[in-house]
C-alpha cells in the first residue's frame, strides 16, 4: 500500500528496494487504481532474498526469508561468503531452504541493500557501520533522508 506521505526519494513502500520515484510513484501519479505496484498479490508461502555487501558492487551476504502466510513470523536464514553469488553450495542451500518450506513466490532485491554487518550486533544502533564506509548515512536507523 502506498502512503500519501511517501517522499519521492524514500524506499518504495511496495518493498521492491527501489526508490519510490523509480518504482510506484509514477503508477500512482498516473491514477493506477487498486494495486499501485502493478504486481500480483503474493502467493504464500512467500520467499524473500536480500543482498548485502561492503559496497554496491560486491555481495558478501544473502539473507533469505520465508513467510508462510500474511501474519506469520518470518523464518530467516543467512549465508556469508566472498563468492556468495557464484558459490554452488550456497545456491543449492538457498533453493533447498525455499523448497523445504514450499515457497510459491520469491521477491528479491535488485542489488545490495546495505552492508553485511548488523546494526546493534556488529555496531552501535544509530551509528554508521565502521567497517563499510560506502554505506555511511545510507542505511539503518542512521539513514539520511
Amino acid at each position: 500500500m502506498v502512503h500519501e506521505r511517501s517522499s519521492r526519494n524514500d524506499p518504495c513502500p511496495c518493498g521492491s528496494g527501489k526508490k519510490y520515484k523509480h518504482c510506484c510513484y509514477n503508477k500512482r501519479a498516473a491514477g493506477d487504481p487498486g494495486q499501485e505496484s502493478g504486481r500480483q498479490p503474493p502467493k504464500y508461502p512467500m520467499g524473500t532474498v536480500a543482498l548485502y555487501g561492503p559496497n554496491d558492487k560486491s555481495t558478501t551476504k544473502i539473507a533469505a526469508g520465508v513467510m508462510l502466510h500474511g501474519s506469520a513470523e518470518m523464518i530467516i536464514k543467512r549465508w556469508v561468503a566472498t563468492d556468495i553469488m557464484t558459490n554452488p553450495k550456497i545456491q543449492r542451500e538457498l533453493n533447498d531452504f525455499f523448497q523445504e518450506h514450499g515457497v510459491k513466490s520469491v521477491i528479491m532485491s535488485e542489488g545490495n541493500m546495505g552492508c553485511p554487518h548488523e546494526e546493534g550486533q556488529d555496531f552501535t544502533v544509530g551509528e554508521d557501520c565502521p567497517f563499510c564506509p560506502f554505506w555511511k548515512g545510507k542505511q539503518g536507523s542512521n539513514q539520511k533522508r
